[in-house]
C-alpha cells in the first residue's frame, strides 16, 4: 500500500470509498472499496495500478452477463439474439449487476454495474446490447468513478 499522500504527502491509511462514475449509458457503483486516504481528506489508489486491475476484473465478470451478437460498422450495427431474432431498439428498464471483488492483500468490496437491458423481438430474453459495447464504455465509466473518488491524475 501506498506510505504518503500523492497530494500533500502526509502519511496515509486504509480507508474505504462508496462512489459512482457514469458514462452513458454504463454507470459503476463501489461499495467498501479500499482507498489510502490522509488525515487531511485526500484519497488514492491502494496501488498504483489498482484502478486498471478494477478495469480488468469489471470487464472479465462482465463478459459472463448475457449479451446479444453485434454486427456490422458504426450506424448500421445490428444486434441480434441467440436465437437469430434482433433486439429491440429500444431499452425498457436498466438493471444492476453486482460483483464481489477483491484485490490480493486488501479487503473485499462490491462493484456494481447498471446498464440498459434490451429484449429479444423473438424469444423475449432480456440481454445487454453486446459485450463489446459494455467494454468499451467500463474504462470510460471507471475513469469517471476515478475522478469522483478525488484520487490524482499520474503525470
Amino acid at each position: 500500500m501506498r506510505k504518503t499522500c500523492a497530494v500533500c504527502g502526509a502519511p496515509v491509511q486504509l480507508a474505504t470509498i462508496d462512489k459512482s462514475g457514469e458514462y452513458s449509458p454504463l454507470k459503476v457503483s463501489v461499495q467498501a472499496m479500499p482507498a489510502a486516504k490522509c488525515t487531511h481528506g485526500h484519497a488514492a489508489p491502494v496501488e498504483p495500478e489498482f484502478m486498471l486491475w478494477l478495469i480488468r476484473e469489471l470487464k472479465e465478470k462482465e463478459g459472463t452477463l448475457p449479451a446479444a451478437r453485434e454486427t456490422g460498422m458504426l450506424f448500421f450495427k445490428k444486434y441480434t439474439c441467440a436465437c437469430g431474432a434482433a433486439l429491440a431498439a429500444s431499452s425498457d428498464r436498466r438493471e444492476v449487476f453486482s460483483f464481489d471483488m477483491a484485490h490480493e492483500g486488501y479487503p473485499a468490496f462490491k462493484a456494481q454495474v447498471e446498464m440498459p437491458v434490451y429484449k429479444c423481438t423473438g424469444c423475449g430474453k432480456e440481454q445487454l446490447r453486446s459485450q463489446q459495447a459494455i467494454r468499451g464504455d467500463t474504462s470510460q465509466a471507471v475513469v469517471k468513478l476515478h475522478d469522483a473518488a478525488g484520487f490524482p491524475h499520474a503525470g
